[in-house]
């Protein structure tokens, strides 16, 4: 096993990767799954059909249902026939989603918190620059497949 002191770029990565599960699993007071809290994050940014969150997140369209179903039982979100194309269903949150996902946000400053302690203001603003980058880089990736 490596050693808790990142010093390669493959550490590095390994490790803030573990970190981040664990601080998702911390801050989840729903106990929502990883793939519910991901659809839910894309609905924050509008309505999406299944089809188009299955792209964003790389996951099937029977993944994409199965967690719709559970959130709809929820209560987290409400889904309607697509104005555009009645077979496909626009899926927006509900109030007590964005509720939830708001608790989480609140629950996530402490991350930040912990980031502006450790780096000055100008390496912040380039780990969220390098950050963004590799972000892109992943997503284009992804929605490629």
């Amino acid at each position: 096993m490596k050693s808790n002191n990142p010093s390669s770029l493959y550490d590095a990565l390994m490790y803030l990767q573990c970190e981040f599960v664990a601080e998702r699993n911390r801050v989840n007071p729903g106990n929502i799954t990883w793939q519910q809290f991901d659809i839910l994050t894309v609905l924050r940014t509008g309505a999406s059909t299944p089809s188009q969150i299955g792209q964003r997140l790389g996951i099937t369209r029977s993944k994409v249902s199965k967690n719709l179903s559970t959130l709809h039982d929820l209560g987290y979100i409400r889904q309607v026939p697509d104005a555009h194309d009645r077979r496909e269903l626009e899926t927006n949150l509900t109030q007590d989603g964005r509720d939830m996902l708001d608790i989480i946000d609140q629950q996530h400053k402490t991350l930040e918190e912990d980031a502006r302690q450790v780096w000055s203001k100008d390496e912040q603003e380039e780990f969220a620059t390098l950050a963004n980058r590799l972000i892109n880089k992943l997503r284009q990736e992804r929605v490629a497949q």
